[in-house]
């Protein structure tokens, strides 16, 4: 098998223009031919007319991968044939009996979700597509959320976005969910770490996506745990928290991370600010609020970058310390 050779963002090295047109030609075929399957055999929501097709569409996309992604090693269309092939099979495996037919949608969308995550990390490992672990990760939380709490209005409300980070901040009620994901994304963020330093192409890509999921829920967890500490001490903490994301970011040279990670704790840290103030906050002064962070911090990182490489501190992917480019904008996020 032809190993795909990506840079540490899962770009391909070669015949990226190419390779894109072909991830976009496969999915606009996948969605043509769903479609196809559907009106064929006039199969709704009360029938199993289409299982079978959908289940033989999910087989042979996993044969054209072992052709397009494991003898010539084109990693975007073997990317786009890891996630519409098991998403056909999920979706056959969601109606496959008259009883999951006939449960709530919710219910179905647990299944489907399940199912085309675990088939989506044999594509991710046999085929080794770093852009498949983030469809991984949200796929495997978005059926454990569905299966645990369904369509239960109140914890959708608490839903902060379709990332990882955005569903996990609905279960963060309970501190068994707490403890265990905060474990796991510490081990994710340790282990993208680790292969950003020793790791080969695809450990360097598959690092990129363990950064910012890993970095993103382990801010959410200690930001949700801090803002439970009197004031003004969580208040300190959580500005100590900002700082230090920051500062590992530049570390690792990964503005995303920085982002990402802000952004979960942005509540908490709002939160204690605006509490003792008696300000009340509305969804658009949330929605000001995330927009200044993200431009402040666009403005505040080629700075911040130009300052930490001065000081030696930035080790991006590989070891690497980044070099100045002709393009000085672009130079600060090279491994974004």
């Amino acid at each position: 098998m032809r190993v795909a050779r990506v840079d540490p963002a899962g770009r391909p090295l070669e015949n990226r223009r190419r390779q894109g047109a072909q991830a976009i030609g496969i999915v606009a075929g996948w969605v043509v031919t769903m479609l196809l399957i559907f009106w064929a055999t006039g199969s709704s929501d009360r029938d199993g007319a289409a299982v079978p097709w959908l289940l033989a569409l999910g087989v042979l996309s996993w044969a054209l991968a072992e052709h397009i992604a494991g003898r010539r090693g084109l990693v975007w269309p073997g990317s786009a044939l890891g996630i519409v092939g098991p998403l056909s099979v999920g979706l056959g495996l969601s109606v496959v009996t008259p009883e999951m037919r006939a449960a709530a949608p919710e219910e179905q969308m647990a299944v489907l979700a399940g199912v085309s995550a675990f088939l989506m990390s044999l594509f991710l490992f046999r085929f080794r597509l770093p852009g498949l672990v983030s469809p991984v990760v949200t796929f495997t939380i978005v059926a454990l959320f569905l299966g645990l709490y369904g369509a239960d209005p109140e914890r959708l409300k608490e839903v902060e976005g379709f990332s990882p980070r955005g569903i996990l901040a609905a279960m963060m009620r309970s501190p068994v969910w707490v403890a265990g994901f905060g474990l796991l994304s510490a081990l994710a963020v340790f282990t993208a770490r680790r292969l950003d330093l020793k790791g080969d192409d695809f450990g360097l890509a598959s690092a990129r996506p363990l950064h910012v999921i890993g970095a993103g829920v382990l801010a959410l967890v200690v930001g949700r745990g801090l803002a439970l500490l009197p004031q003004p001490l969580n208040l300190i903490l959580l500005a100590a928290e900002w700082i230090v994301i920051a500062v590992w970011a530049l570390r690792i040279n990964r503005i995303g991370v920085m982002f990402t990670a802000h952004l979960a704790m942005t509540r908490p840290l709002v939160l204690a600010i605006a509490g003792p103030l008696g300000l009340t906050l509305t969804r658009t002064d949330w929605a000001w609020i995330l927009i200044a962070i993200c431009i402040g911090g666009f403005i505040a990182w080629p700075t911040l970058h130009e300052q930490s490489l001065r000081r030696n501190w930035t080790l991006g992917p590989g070891g690497r310390i980044p070099q100045p480019r002709k393009n000085w904008w672009w130079r600060y996020w090279p491994y974004a």
